[in-house]
């Protein structure tokens, strides 16, 4: 082999030659391939952060769109129920006045108290002639009005009156009220225990008096049947509401202890029990709660 190649001058300059450019072209590659790798790099996430702000309008757009459905579909069902209520009170003033202004009242107590923002439309649900049929439908029991609301259900029996009522009186009112005595006598009613009478005007020179008790105890018993009925936790209250007649002359006389059972006289009575109570205690039922419970009330009557 001839050694004078490798040892001529131009052929080592040569070398020298190509090894420079190939150290120079390897150092070149490597350093264009990290910036042509930190170029991909910063367009791929770019490229996710504009995915990602895509993504994330869309969902705020879902969901506007969602609360927007949500609002209009509350407002249908909202309107649609206040104007059943109110046909629903339309129909029942050509049977009962009584009932018909005792469910106007309840309706106007609740436009009031969503007026004022004190609750929601679907806080409060009233239901007017609802029917709870017996097992065999030979002893359905009448209701006349049900108000549904989170923090309890109240069961209404309505009564259309004018006069004087003395309710939860027994012996130990006699020295107060002594003329009672004899009415308890006359109505052979147990003196140890409450009795409700009331007192009418049945004319210009007669006075009525009747004994309510039986129909303060079908109320009660009512309320515990529906609450069974709708396998509920908490128990139904019931209330014996007096409607005056065209705002006559009237009063209430309450001796009792029974916690049990409410009476209550006139809207002014009404309204102020149901502020004082019913929209101040602990809740019982969401919204959710009450719309189901309705369903069933509504699914079982007749």
């Amino acid at each position: 082999m001839n050694t004078e190649i490798f040892t001529n001058p131009i052929f080592i300059a040569v070398a020298a030659l190509l090894i420079i450019i190939a150290i120079w072209f390897i150092v070149y590659y490597f350093k264009n391939r990290n910036q042509v790798k930190q170029v991909e790099e910063a367009k791929d996430k770019e490229r996710q952060t504009l995915v990602d702000k895509y993504e994330s309008e869309q969902e705020e757009e879902r969901l506007s769109h969602k609360k927007e459905l949500s609002n209009l579909n509350e407002k249908y069902y909202n309107d649609t129920t206040l104007l059943d209520n109110k046909l629903s009170s339309l129909h029942q003033f050509s049977v009962d006045k009584g009932e018909y202004l005792t469910d106007l009242a309840l309706i106007q107590l609740k436009e009031k108290l969503v007026n004022e923002e004190k609750i929601r439309e679907t806080d409060m649900i009233i239901l007017s002639n609802v029917y709870l049929p017996s097992r065999n439908y030979t002893n359905t029991r009448k209701i006349d009005h049900l108000v549904l609301t989170r923090t309890g259900i109240y069961l209404i029996d309505s009564k259309y009156w004018s006069g004087h009522i003395l309710h939860g009186i027994n012996e130990d009112q006699f020295e107060t009220v002594p003329y009672v005595e004899s009415f308890f006598d006359l109505l052979s009613l147990d003196k140890k225990q409450e009795q409700t009478l009331i007192f009418e005007k049945a004319d210009n020179q007669n006075v009525s008096v009747n004994h309510y008790n039986s129909i303060i105890d079908e109320t009660k018993i009512t309320a515990e049947k529906l609450k069974n009925k709708l396998k509920l936790q908490y128990d139904i209250v019931p209330i014996i509401y007096f409607n005056p007649k065209d705002n006559g002359n009237y009063s209430i006389t309450n001796y009792s202890e029974d916690p049990s059972i409410r009476v209550i006289v006139g809207q002014e009575d009404l309204e102020a029990f149901f502020l004082k109570y019913v929209f101040h205690g602990r809740f019982q039922y969401t919204v959710k709660d009450l719309d189901e419970i309705a369903n069933a009330i509504l699914d079982q009557s007749l």
